[in-house]
């Protein structure tokens, strides 16, 4: 029997399995049995090269010849459901078959993903309320029996009990702040965000869904076929409740079958009371927001905070849609990176975008009520919505353009560097808590007994987390003053203090270490103890000299440890060092300092490397000659 007929046997087979199904009602078993049908049917006529006639699958008259990766079949039963079969190869990995049903209004049904080998992957099975709206997905066995619990698309709501109550305010008292955040919903399920949902008088939900058009703004967002979907904006709102926490948040899903509707969107925020509105989404087409920019204009006191992007360009040559439009109440924003650029993937322009922030790898709670690090653009649009929030709660009366101009008098005073990518500035810590004290560290032992002559090296030192106890200090500092002895650096004034600030300043970022050495008024060179690093990529010891902080003054000539570093007094000779020259540049050779990892072995400096920290720790300011 030649291959080809072969071929023909399959396919002949196929076409009356399918074609007979026209005459009965689709099941999810048939659904089961038209996939695994298709499998068996590619197995057998997949060997040839090429040859075959076209195929397709007709609405009536069923037409099947080959099957390819990459096409699509599509069926048309008489009731005018539908059936697809996509053969599907992605990143390289092994083919699957993928049956999709649908109704005959085009909502999803079922879905049955079959591997190259025929066993079952994955099945999906649509629920709808009475209303015809999806409810929820459910996982299905081999049995094609429900498994799990339901992946919700559209739940009831029903609000738990605020953690505080609203304390009963004076006549005269301002409510709270109301702010909007439009994307694809949140999960209002999770009493993190449930608690801080804005109502109304009667106790009922103020935001709503404009995608489905209904009060039930549930984070969804179906991708392709709908069987499965995205969640996002639970990350984006939850960001921005932990930064304003005195907020009432109003969760709107945006409108993506009908852009037009943002208009409306727009009035029912204005209508509710909200002044600030954070909008972490876009897209390249200018039609998709007309809506939005009338309505935008219209209200004039409503601030919009919005995403520059993440296709990493310039929006200034390739628009992106609304951080692109020309609006007064319009503040657009995009990721900062460690280095005060934008992040890998994040949009950016010195006429399109306000600001830089750090957005990368923040902690924000996930769809599924789980911690999860957060990277991009759209953070950035919560957390600068969070500190307009903080500025509006204290000037009620301010407008939109009153809280640019804010915000542009405050940030606005980076360096040139800064305006190579955006127009304003960089924001580098939005929470901006300038309020810590600082101790003097008790307990603390001498460091060395002073030499009579040297290169005099003064050092501040900070504790941010109480692990690094004044003895451990002691230790470090004796160790790595003994290291650099023998470069004739002797120990000149070291003081030492105990920080007291909020949690998020204990670890190494740059945005966040700027508020914290200002607010410190940290001498240098300073030596700080913190308990991890939030930085990209982690190190446990890291060096901040002239040379690499062009964009990040505020951290030059420290040095940082973290909690977990290892020969911790090792590593901070290796890290003032690098200070002391202003180089980050290592050597080879096991017993040498310099080389990129530290070893307890490895403590020992060349005459010419003792040479060069001398000549320019001095040049630096850094050490001084007795």
């Amino acid at each position: 029997m030649t291959i080809r007929f072969l071929f023909a046997v399959s396919a002949l087979g196929l076409w009356l399995a399918i074609t007979a199904a026209h005459a009965r009602e689709w099941t999810p078993a048939r659904l089961l049995a038209f996939a695994d049908d298709s499998c068996r049917a590619w197995e057998k006529t997949a060997a040839p090269a090429a040859g075959y006639a076209s195929a397709e699958i007709g609405v009536t008259d069923l037409r099947f010849g080959e099957i390819v990766v990459g096409k699509r079949y599509r069926l048309t039963l008489a009731n005018n459901a539908l059936v697809e079969l996509d053969v599907v190869e992605r990143a390289q990995r092994p083919v699957r078959f993928v049956a999709s049903w649908y109704h005959e209004s085009g909502d999803p049904l079922m879905l049955i993903a079959l591997a190259s080998d025929c066993s079952l992957q994955a099945a999906r099975r649509l629920n709808y309320n009475r209303h015809g709206q999806a409810l929820n997905i459910i996982s299905l066995d081999a049995d094609l029996l429900a498994m799990g619990e339901p992946d919700w698309l559209n739940p009831p709501l029903q609000f738990v009990e605020r953690a505080t109550p609203t304390p009963l305010r004076h006549p005269g008292a301002a409510a709270p702040l109301r702010v909007a955040m439009v994307d694809s919903g949140v999960n209002y399920r999770l009493a993190e965000i449930n608690r801080r949902l804005a109502r109304d008088d009667d106790g009922q939900l103020i935001g709503y869904d404009f995608w489905e058009m209904d009060a039930l703004p549930y984070d969804s967002h179906p991708i392709n076929s709908g069987f499965l979907v995205q969640r996002h904006g639970t990350r984006s709102a939850s960001l921005l409740l932990r930064e304003a926490p005195g907020i009432e948040l109003v969760p709107y899903r945006y409108p993506r079958p009908d852009m037009s509707r943002m208009h409306a969107l727009v009035e029912h925020a204005d209508a509710n009371g909200v002044a600030i509105v954070g909008m972490p989404l876009g897209s390249n087409r200018a039609e998709d927001w007309g809506s939005f920019a009338r309505a935008a204009s219209a209200h004039p006191q409503m601030l919009f905070i919005v995403s520059a992007g993440n296709d990493g360009r310039d929006i200034d040559t390739l628009p992106v849609f609304p951080a692109s439009l020309d609006l007064e109440n319009i503040l657009v924003v995009t990721s900062a990176d460690d280095f005060v650029r934008p992040a890998e993937r994040s949009n950016w322009g010195r006429l399109s975008v306000d600001f830089m922030v750090p957005a990368e790898r923040r902690s924000a709670l996930d769809y599924s009520g789980s911690e999860a690090l957060v990277s991009g653009s759209s953070y950035a649009v919560s957390r600068v919505a969070a500190l307009a929030a903080r500025i509006k709660s204290v000037h009620r009366d301010w407008t939109a353009v009153e809280i640019i101009d804010a915000l542009h008098q405050r940030y606005g005073q980076d360096g040139p560097d800064v305006y190579d990518w955006v127009g304003g500035g960089y924001i580098a810590d939005p929470l901006a808590s300038a309020s810590i004290d600082k101790i003097p560290l008790t307990d603390f032992e001498p460091v060395l007994q002073t030499a009579a002559s040297g290169f005099r090296l003064d050092l501040e030192v900070l504790q941010l987390d109480p692990r690094w106890s004044a003895t451990r200090i002691g230790e470090v500092l004796r160790e790595a003053y003994l290291i650099l002895a023998q470069c004739g650096i002797v120990p000149g004034d070291v003081s030492s203090y105990a920080i007291r600030a909020d949690d998020y300043l204990l670890d190494l970022s740059t945005g966040s270490a700027r508020s914290l050495l200002e607010a410190a008024g940290a001498r240098r060179p300073a030596v700080v103890f913190a308990r991890e690093t939030r930085m990209e990529p982690a190190y446990l010891g890291e060096a901040f000299g002239i040379g690499n902080t062009t964009r990040r003054p505020w951290l030059a000539n420290s040095v940082w440890l973290m909690l977990d570093v290892d020969d911790a007094g090792i590593a901070l000779a290796h890290e003032l060092y690098h200070v002391l020259v202003n180089s980050g540049a290592h050597v080879e050779g096991r017993p040498n300092l310099m080389q990129p990892d530290t070893r307890p072995e490895s403590t020992e400096l060349t005459p010419q490397q003792c040479r060069l920290a001398q000549l320019s720790g001095v040049q630096l300011g850094l050490l001084r000659k007795e």
